[in-house]
């Protein structure tokens, strides 16, 4: 048994005994007679109200218990979670009556720390069918209900008490019209049973849900599954939805108690974007389910054969590939040639430096992990590089790319003239450049996707927390590992060149591959915020070169310094609020539209832009291609120019008929972010091959040539 599934068994035992004591003392309250009864306490206040105003010989009618819960806490459904209790209800009822089971509303998802519970907040309402005996004579008939709970904000509370409903008998039952809003609430928060041909597989650690329920993707705000049973499913893990016109399909993560016995039997609740009068409303809709396990038609596979070792395996492999990537080695590059200053010297300390740059790549890998896996877990539909898809966080890059340039290129040196501000970011000696290096490096690596790395992303995010973690811990440390072992080799510094006037000429030609990332980012926010998005980044960057210029030369009378300061203090502030005012690009603005299809000097195939309506259409008709593709994803745009963008590729898609479908990634695409968690991945690019309008997609490789695509096309039947 693992260290994660001991947890849960210890967890859920430990409720078990809670729950238990709590039974065991809960004695009962004063009973109260009416035909309306309430319960004030200090956490929740219970009322017992009855649909009717009389009771008639053999006709069921509803009672309801409601919970007022006060704000902050909350108690639990009847499958309550990674910890709590349900709600409990024993009746004591005259002769020949009887109650039936409580019908649940559906709940929510309420995180505590690394749990995730199932329950109700601020109100709950529990409706139970009460049968009257055949004959009843005329009088009054007494039901009497023994209600416990638990609530819990940061500690939890059992309560109890006793509610009575005194009703006549023996006449009609006429409709009690004060609780008919109340009612009708409670019925709208019943999930629906209809006959739904739900399905559910369990792939490697996954569980694939089928429910045959479609809906409009861009109406559809979200799906949570709650399964009746405690422990089948890992709780917090995200809950991966994938929607078409006639499906929607949840990727699961096993729980601790799962078995390939296990039922899956439970609700969903599908919240919906619904306008009203202008406005934007959530609707939430529930249906209870019960799925039989079988093979899933159309399921596309999810991480299949994973397991956590392989999955931190191709992490640090795709780790180590990364110091390749064109956004990377620049960077890279440039701590090389600090460490060449050190050669020779204190053989400790230039191995101390290592390990400091290690510790900055794998902590900004984690943060990043960590924010992203939170934002998941609160619904966004998001993946590897999401921070890349807000205009600011580009506009930002490019100031820091430019004036990383400007450092490297002569123009500027933060130094002590400047009132101790600080050294330049990649000149430091000490380790906090070196620490600050591998922040840097790991932000720049943030749009690309290296071999291997794709599948262990996608991996992770399926995972608990702490394996996603140490799997984003693992890529890293593959990331930093080259750099490290060179300060652990002798033989290889002393391969490298010794000090010398070489080395300034090669810091100024590292610039400039500083200035090509900030000209590719300004293109990149072409496609984000259009034309007014460049011209503020670039009014940003006149601001922060005016700032610079003024801070050149600090000599003077301390009032002359102190002036300077302020004013380039406040053209610093004024460069910094412009990305904020960045917006989506509006129509019109002559930004990049996949839906008008290529310019005219394409000479790939021609295509369209993705959607799920499309590619479902397509697929009727025959064989389609999807590239999910963005263009921050510099492998994306590589693969595009030598393998994609070829008119060899686009005789070969003619001949067989395949149909091309390009999602754009570049700013947040629910419908893609769907997609890419379908197979298992985080982020771009990703390449699907689909053979017709069954069956699952083939995955051709991250990194493309013209071979493998055409061969891929000539091997459909």
């Amino acid at each position: 048994m693992n260290l994660d599934n001991l947890l849960h068994r210890t967890a859920h035992l430990s409720r078990l005994l809670v729950v238990s004591l709590w039974l065991s003392l809960a004695g009962p309250a004063a009973a109260q007679a009416s035909d309306f009864t309430t319960s004030d306490g200090p956490n929740v206040n219970v009322s017992l109200v009855s649909e009717v105003t009389g009771i008639e010989a053999g006709k069921p009618f509803w009672v309801m218990l409601r919970q007022e819960i006060r704000p902050g806490w909350h108690t639990y459904w009847r499958n309550p979670g990674d910890s709590g209790a349900p709600t409990e209800i024993t009746w004591d009822l005259p002769a020949g009556y009887s109650a039936g089971e409580i019908q649940w509303p559906f709940p929510e998802r309420i995180a505590y720390g690394p749990l995730v519970n199932f329950g109700y907040n601020n109100l709950a309402l529990y409706p139970v069918l009460i049968t009257p005996p055949a004959e009843v004579s005329a009088g009054t008939a007494t039901l009497t209900a023994k209600v416990r709970w638990l609530v819990c904000a940061d500690i939890c509370i059992p309560e109890n008490t006793t509610l009575t409903l005194t009703l006549p008998t023996g006449t009609d039952a006429g409709i009690n019209m004060s609780a008919q809003a109340i009612f009708l609430a409670a019925r709208q928060q019943v999930p629906a049973v209809i006959d739904l041909d739900a399905r559910w597989a369990s792939v490697g650690q996954q569980l694939v849900l089928q429910v045959p329920l479609g809906g409009d993707p861009k109406q559809v705000r979200k799906v949570d599954y709650f399964p009746f049973t405690d422990g089948v499913i890992e709780n917090p893990a995200a809950q991966q939805l994938l929607l078409t016109d006639n499906n929607m399909t949840l990727t699961l993560t096993q729980g601790w108690d799962y078995s390939a016995a296990s039922s899956l039997d439970g609700i969903i609740v599908v919240y919906e974007n619904v306008g009203f009068d202008g406005a934007e409303d959530v609707v939430a809709s529930a249906f209870e389910i019960r799925p039989a396990s079988g093979p899933i038609a159309g399921s596309p596979p999810v991480a299949a054969g994973t397991s956590v070792w392989t999955a931190i395996l191709f992490a640090f492999v795709g780790g180590l590939i990364l110091n390749l990537m064109p956004c990377v080695f620049p960077v890279l590059s440039i701590k090389v040639l600090s460490l060449v200053q050190q050669v020779g010297g204190d053989e400790t300390r230039i191995r101390a430096h290592g390990w400091v740059y290690l510790l900055g790549v794998v902590l900004s890998f984690t943060l990043i992990a960590g924010v992203l896996i939170g934002l998941r877990a609160g619904g966004a539909q998001i993946g590897w590089g999401f921070q890349l898809q807000s205009p600011w966080v580009i506009g930002l890059l490019v100031y820091l790319f430019f004036l990383i340039g400007l450092n490297l290129s002569g123009f500027f040196e933060i130094g002590t003239r400047m009132m101790g501000l600080g050294e330049s970011l990649l000149q430091r000696q000490g380790y906090s450049g070196s620490f600050l290096t591998g922040v840097l490096a790991t932000i720049v690596a943030a749009p690309c996707t290296a071999p291997f790395m794709a599948s262990a992303i996608g991996f992770a995010l399926t995972q608990s927390n702490l394996v996603a973690l140490t799997i984003f811990a693992a890529l890293g440390l593959g990331m930093a590992a080259p750099y490290l072992l060179l300060c652990y080799s002798p033989a290889l510094l002393r391969a490298l060149p010794r000090p010398g006037a070489w080395m300034a000429r090669f810091k100024e030609l590292l610039a400039f591959p500083m200035y090509a990332s900030a000209i590719w980012l300004v293109w990149v926010l072409t496609q984000q915020a259009g034309s007014m998005g460049v011209l503020l980044i670039l009014g940003g960057l006149l601001l922060l070169v005016f700032a610079i210029w003024l801070l050149r030369d600090l000599g003077g009378s301390l009032l002359r310094r102190r002036v300077l300061m302020v004013m380039a203090l406040m053209l610093v502030a004024l460069a910094l609020s412009l990305p904020i005012q960045l917006q989506a690009p509006a129509a019109g603005d002559g930004s990049q539209d996949l839906a008008s299809g290529p310019s005219q000097s394409y000479a790939g195939p021609v295509y369209g832009a993705y959607s799920d309506a499309k590619l479902a259409s397509l697929r009727a008709g025959g064989p389609v291609f999807v590239n999910l593709t963005a263009a921050w994803c510099i492998t994306c745009k590589v693969n595009e120019a030598v393998a994609l963008n070829l008119d060899a590729v686009r005789l070969a898609f003619e001949a067989k008929g395949v149909q091309y479908l390009k999602g754009d990634w570049t700013n947040q695409d629910a419908e893609i972010s769907r997609l890419l968690e379908a197979y298992g991945r985080s982020g771009v690019p990703l390449y699907l091959l689909y053979a017709g309008p069954t069956g699952e997609a083939q995955v051709l490789p991250q990194i493309l040539t013209q071979g493998i695509v055409i061969d891929a096309i000539n091997g459909l039947p």
